[in-house]
């Protein structure tokens, strides 16, 4: 990871990201169950959490998310737009113990909000190999995971609302 320190941001570009993606994630398999089995084993992984610009304004005025680290920047090499994300150490800070809940849930970062899936620009639906949650639960219809993924990704800004 490269870091470059500008206008108050922490600024990164990842490397080797398309490795990360061949190792971690796979297609969703026909009949594959899945429930969120309420582990946090994902909110406790050190992991940098993108989010939007619409969700960057949303926790920066958040008290609930005063303890994030939002004033980073991340690069996209293929763009070279920014977007922000925070860093989990040990444990993500929005994670209650009592509950393993995100204490912004239902208003929890898009990749959060869609974690375990991937919904790839060509609308592959990938999963991450990790998540203790396959196996639990109904089959993954993949129209359905892929709609909810969309109206996360409006509700994030991501792209715009339909009509």
């Amino acid at each position: 990871m490269v870091h470059v320190k500008k206008s108050g941001f922490e600024l990164h570009k990842r490397v080797n990201e398309e490795d990360l993606l061949k190792r971690e994630w796979v297609p969703l398999e026909p009949g594959t169950r899945w429930e969120c089995i309420r582990c946090s084993w994902c909110c406790r992984q050190p992991w940098a959490i993108n989010i939007t610009w619409s969700e960057y304004d949303r926790l920066r005025d958040d008290e609930r998310a005063a303890d994030l680290d939002i004033d980073r920047l991340e690069v996209d090499p293929t763009t070279g737009r920014t977007h922000p994300y925070f860093v989990i150490k040990g444990k993500c800070p929005l994670l209650e113990d009592r509950t393993n809940l995100c204490t912004l849930y239902p208003d929890w970062p898009y990749t959060c909000a869609t974690y375990p899936f991937l919904l790839t620009p060509a609308g592959k639906l990938l999963v991450h190999t990790d998540c203790e949650g396959f196996g639990h639960g109904p089959i993954v219809d993949p129209g359905k995971m892929a709609e909810k993924i969309m109206r996360e990704r409006e509700r994030a800004g991501m792209v715009r609302k339909k009509g």
